[in-house]
């Protein structure tokens, strides 16, 4: 009965991320991943608009680094012979995990970086700059937008997608459920913490997945390429595209 226990509290370790008001866990990885999402992405739809030869992308909330480091050897194995990655994340911890794990791979940057801060379009000019280009191919948004919803709101979220899709030719977005919007709030507040305050004031819940569609068609001018079947913790990745790179 001991042991049966001990295997229990384990296993609700592993599930259980803790409290945080940004996402920003520091083992994160222990229970999503990295290489169940690479293995969620599609092939055949990673085509460039620029001709120089080089595949750009961008990971937003790249957390430590792992996945980004994977995304890398994924585009590379979908035939482009020069990738080259931007990692983000507003944790400057996990940003300094993902440089020191990164240091020989001149292909790979991470930078510690708020997408609503002011010095954004700074940041992201100045990587595109140094490669010849003006914008990303792809910008990866795994599992970040509950937290941006959180954060900032229901016009926060459709001002974040904006932004976004103004520096990319492609979006892959991981929406989560609203059953994690409630999870994070009860851990939340299980910590002792302060519960989001837009929660309460947030319309889009149930069907913010649609919201978020409606933002990409509607706001930012994009279209579907493919939306994906559920991975093992039952989210699809939402892929889209400028209505002209398709």
């Amino acid at each position: 009965m001991i042991m049966s226990t001990q295997k229990e509290v384990e296993r609700a370790k592993k599930s259980d991320p803790g409290a945080s008001r940004h996402g920003n866990f520091m083992n994160y990885y222990q229970f999503h991943p990295a290489e169940e999402r690479v293995r969620q992405l599609p092939g055949g739809v990673w085509r460039s608009s620029c001709s120089n030869r080089k595949y750009v992308g961008l990971d937003v909330g790249c957390n430590a680094g792992d996945l980004t480091l994977l995304l890398y050897d994924f585009l590379r194995e979908q035939g482009h012979s020069e990738v080259f990655l931007l990692g983000i994340d507003l944790d400057p911890i996990l940003v300094e995990r993902a440089k020191e794990r990164s240091a020989e791979r001149s292909e790979i940057a991470f930078e510690c970086l708020d997408i609503f801060s002011k010095n954004k379009d700074q940041v992201l000019g100045e990587f595109l700059k140094r490669l010849g280009r003006t914008s990303f191919d792809v910008a990866f948004c795994f599992s970040i937008t509950m937290w941006i919803h959180l954060n900032h709101g229901d016009q926060g979220l459709r001002e974040f997608f904006k932004e976004i899709c103004k520096h990319c030719d492609m979006v892959v977005v991981e929406p989560q459920s609203w059953k994690c919007y409630r999870n994070a709030s009860r851990r939340l507040r299980r910590s002792k913490g302060e519960d989001f305050p837009l929660l309460s004031s947030i319309k889009y819940r149930e069907d913010v997945e649609d919201y978020i569609v409606d933002v990409l068609r509607n706001s930012c001018g994009f279209e579907e390429v493919v939306t994906t079947e559920d991975n093992n913790w039952r989210r699809k990745l939402l892929i889209y595209s400028k209505k002209n790179q398709v």
